[in-house]
């Protein structure tokens, strides 16, 4: 897999983004991702850092052997060549093995046993972290809101929101002859409705 990242970023200079990269490797000719590899959160995961292993890979091994670096986050994902004449760079180049050791999110994903010891539950758990770290609740009113969008008379569970979710979809989905501004304050409402589900455990 190390080898085909490699040419797809070279197809692609000016960079991508992880979701264009896995993207990409879904799509045929490569297919080396399932169709629905992103939709499960521990398949997601697990597709997450395989992508990322090899990232780190090629950038220990462009440093060494091609003078470049590989710029990697999730938005942007970019190869970048050493300028000769540059003697700050050539340093950084002789030290790359040191600056990747230095990189806990390269210790992070260079470490295959991550990818093994990671469980559905520890994935939820991360998630959850997540949108309590970034979500801020909302007032009554916006609640309220939400629930009038979703068709609710009040909070249900979040097995029953996912069910009142399909079935407005079904209707308002764009595709399905819907109004796409409706089915965007759907989206919205859920995923709001879902996270107030989170927070208040």
């Amino acid at each position: 897999m190390t080898d085909l990242v490699a040419v797809l970023l070279a197809d692609h200079p000016e960079g991508l983004s992880e979701h264009q990269l896995l993207k990409l490797l879904q799509q045929p000719p490569y297919e080396f991702f399932a169709a629905d590899a992103l939709g499960d959160p521990l398949v997601l995961f697990q597709t997450h850092f395989l992508l990322f292993h090899c990232l780190y890979l090629l950038k220990q091994s462009w440093s060494i052997a091609q003078h470049a670096t590989l710029d990697i986050s999730a938005t942007l994902i970019i190869k970048r060549s050493y300028c000769n004449q540059n003697t700050e760079l050539k340093n950084k180049l002789n030290g790359s093995q040191q600056l990747l050791q230095a990189d806990p999110l390269a210790q992070y994903y260079l470490d295959w046993s991550h990818f093994s010891s990671t469980t559905g539950e520890d994935v939820d758990s991360l998630l959850n972290s997540f949108w309590r770290k970034v979500f801020t609740p909302k007032n009554e009113e916006s609640i309220q809101h939400s629930l009038t969008v979703m068709q609710l008379d009040s909070l249900v569970s979040t097995a029953e929101l996912k069910v009142q979710y399909r079935r407005l979809a079904q209707i308002h989905h764009p595709d399905k002859g819907g109004d796409s501004d409706q089915f965007k304050k759907i989206c919205q409402a859920f995923h709001q409705l879902k996270q107030y589900n989170l927070l208040s455990y």
